[in-house]
């Protein structure tokens, strides 16, 4: 398994550990935080890297030669059982989706709040992985009919993520739009449009 997927799962493992600690026995208490805290050091040791990591073009990390790691530390907050869950599950999904490191990144990247968020990014990672990839395939491909399909189903992939990288902001920022429209019979039987348009950054009418 590579270091930053054990990492997390290491992680992971503590955090199950912590959250079913024993509440009866002090002693199972303590040995469980015990083990939680040991897999939370395994999985650091894991994440640090033999050398100072460094940045290129785009501010993206350059994973030092004959290493796995990308800079991706990602630490979870104390999730209830659901939550400890659900995270798994998400996470899963990403790795069998191909997106492992890209979804937890992005997550990261754009400090997700919550279950909705992380699966915007999640999905916005499988988008931008699948789109890259057909536009790689279809510069490659000779037949024409199915060059132009490949291209076209990186272009939808590409406005999906767009959309959604739209909506993960305006969850995070809690903006709205609304948009009424009246239509209202004046003299000489003209039509007037009377809008009124309120946004997240104030209004009109």
């Amino acid at each position: 398994m590579e270091p930053i997927k054990a990492a997390i799962r290491l992680r992971q493992a503590a955090q199950r550990k912590r959250v079913y600690a024993s509440e009866t026995d002090p002693i199972r208490h303590s040995c469980d935080m015990g083990e939680a805290r040991d897999l939370d050091r395994q999985a650091t040791t894991l994440l640090m890297p033999q050398k100072p990591l460094r940045r290129g073009l785009g501010g993206e990390i350059i994973p030092p030669e004959g290493s796995a790691l990308t800079g991706l530390e990602s630490t979870l907050k104390t999730p209830d059982n659901l939550a400890l869950e659900a995270t798994i599950q998400r996470t899963a999904l990403a790795d069998n989706a191909g997106v492992f490191e890209l979804a937890i990144e992005a997550a990261e990247s754009a400090k997700a709040e919550g279950a909705v968020q992380k699966m915007i990014c999640h999905q916005m990672a499988a988008a931008h992985r699948h789109a890259m990839r057909l536009l790689a395939e279809s510069e490659a491909q000779r037949d024409s009919v199915e060059k132009c399909r490949m291209a076209a189903t990186a272009s939808k992939l590409m406005d999906a993520f767009s959309r959604a990288a739209t909506a993960l902001q305006r969850l995070q920022t809690g903006s709205s739009q609304v948009v009424t429209v009246q239509h209202v019979q004046i003299n000489g039987g003209q039509t007037a449009i009377v809008g009124n348009f309120r946004g997240g950054n104030g209004n009109f009418e």
